[in-house]
């Protein structure tokens, strides 16, 4: 679970550096066109990036709540801590999902409950799946809701015969 949660935070990552490292290069009037060629042997085929979503998982992050980012220390942790699991009682009740894990880091620093939740019947049921995550987008607490899913940025070439 959090191995699938790293590879995509670490996929993000890798994406946003990657376009902006593109995108400078494009822009730069200095760079001329005879220096963004590549020989041919240089060029290495662009392996196509894949996204698997883990059936039933999804992370949610909640709406901020400015009143967690006036504390400090000790009282901003305790605050978290009362606010995820108040956030976790309230997808538990609503939704029927259990909640996996909760990034309080991540909570402390934004002063958004983020949370990693799981539902078996979404899991099973493609239909269920859909609605639930519709209903979750729907919610007024809830910031964001994504299907976990998992990156793969480097593929191995095929083999030739």
């Amino acid at each position: 679970m959090r191995l699938s949660i790293r590879v995509l935070l670490l996929g993000v990552f890798l994406v946003v550096v990657l376009c902006s490292g593109a995108m400078s290069s494009q822009t730069d009037p200095a760079t001329t066109a005879k220096e963004k060629v590549l020989p041919e042997e240089k060029v290495l085929p662009q392996a196509p990036s894949k996204s698997t979503a883990i059936p039933g998982e999804y992370l949610v992050l909640f709406k901020a709540r400015e009143s967690i980012l006036q504390f400090e220390g000790a009282a901003r942790s305790g605050a978290v801590a009362m606010m995820l699991e108040m956030q976790a009682e309230h997808l538990a009740t609503k939704y029927g999902v259990t909640v996996e894990s909760t990034y309080s880091a991540i909570s402390e620093s934004s002063g958004k409950g983020m949370l990693f939740i799981r539902s078996e019947k979404a899991a099973k049921d493609p239909e269920f799946h859909k609605k639930l995550l519709e209903d979750m987008r729907a919610d007024p607490l809830i910031e964001g809701v994504s299907p976990n899913e998992v990156q793969r940025a480097i593929s191995a070439p095929k083999a030739t015969s």
